[in-house]
């Protein structure tokens, strides 16, 4: 039986066992191939399904969690962070060297989730950094790329000459990325972005 991330929210509050069976059957798997797949034991993985879930179900308990996102990309990233917390606690203590060659996304759904995530971000940060960029390569990125006007039309709208135009959307394109890159360098990624 599937339920919704309200069923789930309302059921964790209510401390329902029926909702904590669900959670570790549909998500456990996720977790644990996350753990193993960077540099995870068997044992480890086992305990941070159990780690994960505490914390999201703290999370829900303290109102920080909104159902408004997915809740496969909450428990991922979730999984995510606390994961690298705690390579980052072994790394303090020193307890056990870490190959970080060995930080590999565990499969493809998950792959794909974080890929999501990343491109969502990414194009949020563009419509952002599309505002400040300066005239006219604020107009020459929008007719060309958001309106798709053809180049040479928007040469003549724009009275510029074709050939010339087309060195500017290349220099207009490096100062969007330019924008974009420390646009997503200022404002890291974080659970409560989903």
């Amino acid at each position: 039986m599937a339920f919704t991330n309200l069923q789930i929210r309302d059921g964790l509050k209510e401390n329902d066992a029926e909702i904590f069976r669900y959670l570790y059957k549909t998500y456990g798997s996720m977790i644990v191939g996350y753990v193993r797949k960077n540099s995870g034991s068997d044992q480890e993985a086992r305990e941070m399904v159990q780690t994960v879930l505490l914390e999201f179900w703290t999370a829900v308990r303290e109102d920080r969690y909104q159902e408004s996102g997915k809740l496969d990309r909450y428990l991922y990233i979730l999984t995510s962070n606390t994961w690298r917390d705690e390579l980052r606690r072994r790394k303090v203590r020193r307890t056990d060297e870490l190959d970080t060659n060995q930080m590999l996304v565990a499969d493809d759904h998950e792959q794909s989730i974080a890929m999501a995530i990343v491109k969502d971000r990414r194009i949020e940060a563009m419509h952002h950094c599309l505002q400040q960029l300066e005239s006219p390569c604020d107009d020459i990125i929008r007719l060309y790329h958001l309106e798709e006007v053809n180049l040479q039309d928007v040469a003549k709208q724009m009275n510029y000459d074709y050939n010339n135009l087309r060195k500017r959307i290349f220099d207009c394109r490096k100062k969007l990325k330019k924008l974009v890159d420390d646009f997503l360098q200022q404002t890291p990624l974080t659970i409560a972005d989903i």
